[in-house]
């Protein structure tokens, strides 16, 4: 696979419309994409389409920011496991299960059921997993799973993928005009499914739901907070300072920073449908969660960025 040539005008041009006013930080980050993109940055591969050895999405897993959210989660998971028995888990959008790497020991046994709405990133799971260890791989998003079609588990994982889901209930979806279950009814999906346990969530501290509609000058400020002040500086950090990075992964952490972080902003004015983004910031995921009937035992960031939380929560 060709290696990702290196964007050495990435950085400093970054921090420099980072230096700017903020109200002049779009349009300078727009005028850095097209200068980039014009010198060559380009790539074929859109966000999110690869999950193997090489993929944007593999460098993304690699970086700082992940790996603090997977140690995090991992320090959690190997507590609640039961031992005396094969265990039981659920994982609400998997990406490439490097998590798992992190949490199960060669000699673990159980199952692991995963919902994801991309079908290719089986087998990229089931080639991290145990061999005592089975895949009941489920492809659809959460939102589309049929009311108490999910097994009793001993745990839920639903990490960084509650954003995709648009809207805090079904009534806030219809005075938009969406249909269908929001975050509140996913959440009570799997509370059904812990039957007690644990549901581990892993989300963004930021603000840009669909109250906030398509232009909305704070919308484009909040994601910009969000994806480029913390997400993309958090990735050039580790271009910078990771000694166990080589050119080839830097240039991917930079591509990232490009293709995700800095194009994301165009997400801020698209349809709302076509958003796909619709975090919220720690207050209101705290009100979320208690709609949802679940009581929080814990809350943690997990990067010394304040991007991403952990949230421990129970029925």
């Amino acid at each position: 696979m060709p290696s990702s040539p290196r964007l050495p005008a990435l950085a400093p041009g970054l921090h420099a419309v980072l230096a700017l006013p903020r109200a002049d930080q779009p349009e300078a980050l727009r005028d850095l994409r097209r200068a980039l993109q014009a010198a060559g940055a380009p790539t074929p591969e859109a966000w999110n389409s690869r999950f193997g050895t090489g993929s944007l999405f593999d460098a993304w897993t690699r970086s700082s920011l992940v790996e603090g959210l997977h140690r995090a989660n991992g320090e959690v998971l190997r507590e609640v496991l039961p031992r005396d028995r094969p265990f039981r888990l659920l994982e609400i959008g998997g990406g490439d299960g490097r998590l798992w790497e992190r949490v199960l020991p060669e000699d673990a046994e159980g199952v692991l059921t995963m919902v994801d709405p991309v079908p290719e990133v089986a087998d990229q799971v089931r080639a991290r997993l145990p061999r005592g260890v089975s895949l009941d791989f489920r492809p659809g998003r959460a939102e589309a799973l049929a009311p108490g079609s999910l097994p009793d588990v001993d745990a839920v994982v639903c990490s960084l993928t509650l954003h995709h889901v648009a809207g805090r209930d079904m009534a806030e979806r219809r005075v938009h005009g969406l249909l269908g279950p929001g975050k509140a009814e996913v959440l009570r999906s799997l509370a059904a499914a812990a039957k007690g346990g644990l549901i581990l969530v892993n989300e963004a501290d930021v603000h840009c739901e669909i109250d906030l509609p398509p232009g909305d000058p704070v919308l484009e400020e909040r994601m910009l907070d969000s994806y480029v002040r913390r997400c993309a500086l958090a990735l050039l950090d580790d271009v910078a300072v990771r000694a166990d990075a080589d050119d080839d992964l830097r240039g991917r952490w930079e591509r990232v920073v490009l293709h995700w972080c800095i194009e994301q902003l165009d997400l801020a004015a698209v349809p709302l449908p076509d958003r796909d983004v619709y975090e919220l910031d720690a207050p209101r995921w705290r009100a979320l969660f208690r709609r949802a009937d679940l009581s929080l035992v814990r809350e943690v960031p997990t990067d010394r960025y304040g991007l991403f939380r952990q949230y421990l929560l129970r029925p």
